[in-house]
């Protein structure tokens, strides 16, 4: 079979070894979080990647994910977190998922799923210590005391308590100890009313590597386990690697007169005659348009800059006055030796490396294979 003329190759041993390392670097269990296709990188092979590392729980925005996860044979625990009261309680209970609450909603209409299935169900509790955005604030204190009733009940089996943080990132931001301490006072409060809060989660990527005391008894890592640090700061403590090489072929390469101007707007005019590369991936294939400043992709062992707008299919690269790149060749956008970073393109297009690696498109082939990205 004829290799696909654009494709995100995914180094799932590297994966792997990713997970190995920030499970020997902080020294307890994993959470390996494959939401949103495994950013990118696919949901179940990069669930089945980071479990072969070492990883112990997987986690995921939603049910569905989750149960695609079941159908795919992975037994391991999985946390759903995503779960409004519309969710299919009922499904997620079928497949042992475990679910997270933050309100009496979602707690009751879990509860009606239970009652239907006789599955009692595994919950986390979420705490709003600062994100505001998902997890329990006023609601708190109340719902503790519903749940210790579950508990006795028989109705309800608490697994875990977690939070997530908001500035991680950002090492040296205020808010990273406030949310540590709010966690802490939740946690405090729950043990006088006797309740076992089970697994104490709240590190993400981010505090991972910043934040030794945020760890408690399971860290959840994304970002690191696809290669990249958060803020695009390395850290000599985690050696991790990018796992995915996004590449395509050269469509056509052409000699291109003083004068012409180069792509939608014609915001680009040549000053003198110029060999330009047309590469088949576009905005929407996960290409950023909005860049701001330059960016490079590589062929033949040398990086060639974009120029002209960024099409929904196409993007085209000057290759200077002269040039031996032809048609055919293969041009590497990130993740190669030599090639740009997703960090890289985050940069140029004033994002975040989650963006860069989450948004390459459903049409875009994912390939097992060994890339080397340094």
């Amino acid at each position: 079979m004829a290799e696909p003329i654009f494709s995100a190759t995914i180094d799932y041993e590297q994966i792997t070894r990713n997970a190995r390392s920030i499970i020997a670097a902080t020294n307890v269990p994993l959470m390996a979080v494959v939401k949103a296709d495994g950013y990118g990188h696919g949901l179940v092979e990069s669930a089945r990647a980071a479990l072969a590392g070492g990883a112990t729980y997987v986690g995921v925005a939603f049910i569905e994910e989750a149960i695609t996860l079941r159908d795919a044979g992975i037994t391991a625990p999985i946390l759903a977190w995503l779960t409004p009261p519309t969710a299919d309680f009922t499904r997620a209970l079928d497949f042992t998922i475990d679910l997270s609450i933050s309100s009496f909603d979602q707690l009751t209409a879990l509860l009606s799923a239970s009652e239907i299935t006789g599955v009692v169900p595994r919950v986390h509790l979420k705490v709003d210590t600062g994100m505001t955005r998902s997890g329990a604030l006023d609601e708190f204190p109340e719902l503790v005391s519903t749940i210790g009733e579950l508990i006795d009940e028989d109705k309800l089996k608490l697994v875990g308590t977690w939070s997530h943080l908001a500035c991680a990132d950002e090492p040296d931001h205020p808010l990273n100890r406030e949310q540590r301490e709010r966690f802490l006072a939740a946690l405090d409060y729950m043990a006088s009313e006797g309740i076992d809060p089970g697994i104490r989660h709240l590190a993400n990527s981010g505090a991972v590597m910043h934040f030794p005391d945020f760890r408690f008894d399971m860290v959840r890592s994304g970002l690191l386990l696809y290669g990249y640090f958060p803020g695009g700061a390395a850290s000599n403590h985690f050696s991790v690697a990018p796992a995915m090489e996004l590449s395509a072929d050269v469509a056509l390469v052409k000699r291109v007169p003083a004068g012409a101007s180069v792509g939608y707007g014609a915001r680009v005019r040549l000053t003198e005659d110029r060999y330009i590369a047309l590469l088949p991936m576009g905005y929407a294939d996960g290409i950023p348009r909005n860049l701001k400043t330059p960016i490079e992709v590589f062929i033949a062992g040398q990086r060639y800059p974009l120029i002209g707008r960024v099409s929904m299919d196409q993007v085209t690269v000057d290759l200077g006055s002269d040039t031996t790149v032809k048609a055919g060749d293969r041009a590497i956008f990130f993740g190669g030796n030599g090639a740009s970073s997703a960090d890289d393109w985050a940069k140029a297009a004033g994002t975040i490396s989650y963006e860069i690696l989450s948004r390459i498109g459903g049409r875009v082939p994912r390939l097992a294979g060994r890339i080397n990205p340094y």
